[in-house]
């Protein structure tokens, strides 16, 4: 085997050493000069213009770059993500090759790219010239806002809430209401990783429509959901300044955030179940009402497409967290939940924890006498105020003008009109012409 060995000892040089030895120093510090400042292997430059980037919501967002370069601009690709996925994508911008360019690009997201107000988008450009060279632009962020409105935003714990035409006062009081509810949620989940939040709402759903992801006509036209989060982001999107949309749709946040990226894929019905479960004055109903009702525990793992099945499945699954934390207590259920955060299937993470699996938890559950009995399917279950008010209303409207009619029929018993004559118009009737005459002299008297 060959084997180097450093031997260090003392040099003596001289005059035309030191020359040579001079010369090899100040070419290395070129070398080094060179390949610490930035060239362009081919000759030329390019340099950026304008980078602009302008939201047109709903439709999408508008990318619009101006460039030039000592060669010809041949190609540029536009890379863009959002910050929830993490995952690159790219297009080509429409420009016409030359020195000076100006390229464009529209995303539509009101088709199959959706994106949620509060969206934070990443983007930069490749260019290249006909020289061969290639520039990268700097990564710009941008938030996706809904430009529709003028937004106001307030702060209620680790959560930010963006709001627009809602009294000062009804926003003091929900945040007054929402911040012990997030604290409340925080003590159920195993510690760390929580963070900001940021909730959008609306208070119509014909303002709403727009800045939900695409659903299923059927879905769509019964009006079934009220709110989608979005935890890669921590976004939600609600309908309705009101404390149970908002801690239902931070909840989900909060979850996912506690679970980590470790965790397994959450099943649908401990997702939706936990929010449902810690909304104010949630009413969770029995076991034995529902045990007959919707899918197997087991087939939960994602939400049915009709509206019957879904209230089904979200009283089902909220009533299953309800036994698990009210049966098994708070700790218990954290302790579960911390499994999770290390891989392990939900499974399990319920014998580890329980001494059951999910077919064990349902047929425990199915036995679970507290709370009250489901509604029969399709019924409302919580129905608003202003459902009974519609009905007294429209009844009372109807027995004022059945006593209306009732009251001029008697009248007319009691006093029958003297009919117009046949074929004549009412200034025609003699019996008016009179008054009429009446009228004219009292006011030449005047």
């Amino acid at each position: 085997m060959l084997s180097l060995h450093w031997v260090s000892k003392r040099l003596r040089f001289r005059p035309r050493h030191r020359l040579r030895l001079a010369v090899a120093v100040l070419a290395a510090a070129l070398a080094l000069w060179l390949t610490a400042v930035p060239v362009q292997a081919f000759g030329g430059e390019i340099r950026v213009v304008s980078d602009e980037l302008e939201v047109n919501f709903p439709g999408g967002l508008d990318f619009d770059l101006t460039a030039e370069a000592d060669g010809e601009i041949v190609a540029i690709r536009l890379y863009y993500r959002t910050l929830e996925d993490g995952i690159w994508s790219y297009s080509y911008p429409k420009f016409d090759p030359g020195q000076r360019i100006t390229a464009r690009l529209g995303l539509d997201t009101s088709g199959s790219v959706y994106l949620a107000p509060g969206t934070q988008v990443e983007y930069y450009y490749i260019i290249r010239d006909s020289l061969g060279n290639e520039y990268q632009t700097t990564l710009a962020t941008l938030e996706y806002v809904d430009t529709r409105f003028k937004w106001k935003e307030i702060q209620a714990g680790p959560l930010v809430l963006s709001y627009h035409d809602v009294g000062d006062s009804r926003v003091t009081s929900v945040v007054n209401q929402v911040v012990p509810e997030l604290e409340r949620i925080a003590a159920f989940l195993p510690a760390g990783g929580q963070g900001p939040m940021k909730g959008i709402i609306y208070n119509h759903r014909s303002e709403a429509a727009a800045a939900f992801p695409r659903q299923s006509q059927t879905i769509s036209e019964q009006e079934v959901y009220a709110g989608f989060s979005f935890p890669a982001t921590g976004v939600f999107v609600g309908l309705g300044f009101q404390p149970r949309i908002i801690v239902h749709e931070a909840a989900h946040i909060m979850l996912h955030r506690a679970l980590g990226s470790g965790a397994l894929p959450l099943p649908s019905w401990l997702d939706e179940g936990f929010a449902s479960y810690v909304e104010p004055n949630s009413r969770a109903f029995s076991g034995r009402s529902l045990s007959s009702r919707g899918l197997p525990l087991r087939a939960m793992t994602a939400q049915p497409g009709t509206a019957e099945a879904i209230t089904t499945f979200y009283r089902k699954s909220e009533s299953v967290v309800a036994y698990l934390i009210q049966e098994h207590g708070a700790e218990s259920f954290q302790r579960l939940l911390t499994q999770l955060t290390q891989g392990r299937t939900i499974n399990q993470a319920l014998v580890l924890t329980y001494g059951f699996n999910v077919d064990g938890l349902e047929s425990r559950w199915a036995g679970y006498p507290s709370g009250p009995p489901a509604p029969a399917p399709g019924a409302p279950d919580r129905p608003s105020p202003f459902l009974y008010f519609d009905a007294w209303m429209l009844g009372g409207l109807g027995l004022f003008v059945l006593f209306l009619v009732a009251g001029r029929s008697v009248k007319r018993m009691l006093r029958p009109d003297r009919a117009t004559e046949e074929g004549l118009q009412p200034w025609e009737d003699p019996d008016l012409l009179d008054k009429y005459d009446a009228d004219y002299d009292n006011d030449l008297r005047r």
